[in-house]
């Protein structure tokens, strides 16, 4: 590669870069790029360190060549992290409202369920965009199922059936791994141990949210739906930055 690029250029790594920018404006390759830096890890480059590339023979040929790579849009990212969070958002708000519905027998139960199993679809929805329709209907059925699940804890919980409640939960956790398992098959940047901690997580936090809830110390209880929340948007984050590292020609 050195002998049919003896002189190659050498570009300073600025925030934002990736190597798919820097190979496209450059009419390169990324494999081009990593064998002239054998060194650097294309997860992780660092910022002001510099790499050698040798342009493709159409380089700067062609007329309104930008004067530096195309950087991913900030629009773009902001969209779709948007655009997840209020998905996740929704999810727990909609369960905290059929928790309610539950545990005081209100007569919005069946509206507030209907609109909650509506969720999943909007997730999945986003991830539509990006891969085949087989894995997304897995991630709808799986986020729908892990919602029946809780809704069904929820009021076996409330009326004190033990035995239904165990294995219900037991049910609960079993969804988690299977969606961890899931969302894990379908990128690379989705890690399986991650993800399972994550859900884990979430069904811990939201396990305390419904015991508070249940024992009426109303206070604590929107204490633990607060954590909730959070971890929440750190899940729709994380969600987020995994299609936006493994689509990045879909954020310039």
């Amino acid at each position: 590669m050195m002998s049919s690029c003896p002189d190659p250029l050498l570009y300073t790594i600025q925030q934002g870069d990736n190597l798919y920018h820097l190979a496209k404006f450059y009419q390169t390759s990324v494999s081009s790029i990593l064998s002239l830096n054998p060194h650097t890890d294309p997860y992780d480059l660092q910022i002001g360190t510099q790499l050698k590339i040798c342009p493709g023979e159409h380089y700067g040929k062609e007329p309104l060549q930008p004067m530096s790579p195309i950087h991913p849009s900030l629009s773009a990212q902001i969209d779709l992290l948007n655009r997840m969070r209020t998905v996740w958002m929704q999810h727990v708000y909609w369960t905290r409202m059929l928790l309610i519905s539950i545990a005081d027998r209100l007569k919005d139960l069946s509206a507030v369920t209907a609109r909650l199993l509506q969720n999943p679809y909007d997730i999945a929805g986003i991830y539509a965009a990006y891969y085949p329709s087989e894995a997304v209907n897995l991630i709808a059925r799986l986020l729908t199922e892990h919602l029946q699940i809780g809704a069904a804890l929820i009021t076996a919980l409330r009326d004190k059936q033990t035995a239904a409640a165990d294995r219900l939960n037991r049910q609960w956790y079993q969804n988690a791994d299977k969606m961890s398992e899931a969302f894990a098959s379908i990128s690379p940047y989705y890690n399986l141990d991650e993800l399972r901690k994550m859900f884990y997580t979430h069904l811990d936090l939201t396990t305390k949210e419904v015991s508070l809830r249940l024992a009426k110390h109303y206070q604590d209880d929107i204490k633990a739906f607060g954590n909730v929340e959070q971890e929440a948007l750190s899940m729709a984050d994380y969600f987020s930055k995994g299609i936006m590292k493994q689509f990045p020609q879909e954020f310039i």
